[in-house]
């Protein structure tokens, strides 16, 4: 299966795929990231990016998600469903244009046909995470809530069906991941099962209401 986790930044996704390897190692995750090409490029990221920046980053998403099929065993840390926040943020506060958003909401929409689960880790006060600088990721606690609650439009449109992010009836599911690292994997095992598979709705762990 391909796997995406996704989230604001600063909320445990490194962590989480490094906790997810180890309780399923059937699975891998690619060497190269968003990170490397934001510094082999020197590129203006996250509060700071722009249109150029933005649509590097989204084909290297693009790229490294073909690179697989659906019957490999990948989790990616992040997708192009977080280039859309970001660039969602960016044309909220006039740094991208709305026919720049437009096109990568596009793009976005049929990229995200090729994951079969997007885990979505929201921000929340219960689990904190520690915060490490590294010149990657914008820490300021406004920036990060105002992302976070993007990937919440985003998952209210998934649970709407209304078709503008998420394809009608050929979309991964978004689903929520959280508390903290024995918590988020023990959620996770309700998705996953030990061999590393989706459960299919005749097995599945939860039980409908």
């Amino acid at each position: 299966m391909k796997i995406c986790v996704s989230g604001t930044a600063c909320v445990g996704k490194t962590t989480y795929i490094q906790d997810f390897l180890k309780t399923w190692p059937m699975y891998e995750t690619p060497k190269e990231s968003y990170r490397d090409v934001i510094k082999e490029k020197s590129l203006p990221h996250s509060s700071e990016g722009n249109e150029e920046s933005q649509r590097i980053i989204l084909d290297h998403l693009i790229d490294q998600a073909q690179k697989y099929s659906k019957g490999d065993n990948v989790i990616f840390d992040r997708c192009v469903l977080d280039n859309l926040a970001y660039s969602s943020w960016l044309n909220l506060n006039g740094k991208v244009s709305d026919k720049f958003l437009d096109e990568s909401r596009i793009i976005v929409r049929e990229t995200l046909s090729m994951f079969d689960i997007i885990f979505y880790i929201p921000l929340t006060k219960a689990a904190p995470v520690e915060i490490v600088e590294d010149g990657l990721r914008n820490t300021d606690p406004t920036f990060r809530e105002e992302i976070d609650n993007i990937f919440k439009v985003f998952q209210q449109s998934f649970f709407q069906g209304d078709g503008r992010i998420f394809k009608k009836g050929d979309s991964a599911p978004i689903i929520d991941i959280y508390g903290n690292q024995e918590e988020r994997i023990a959620l996770t095992s309700l998705y996953i099962t030990k061999e590393g598979k989706e459960y299919g709705e005749e097995e599945t762990l939860i039980k409908p209401a």
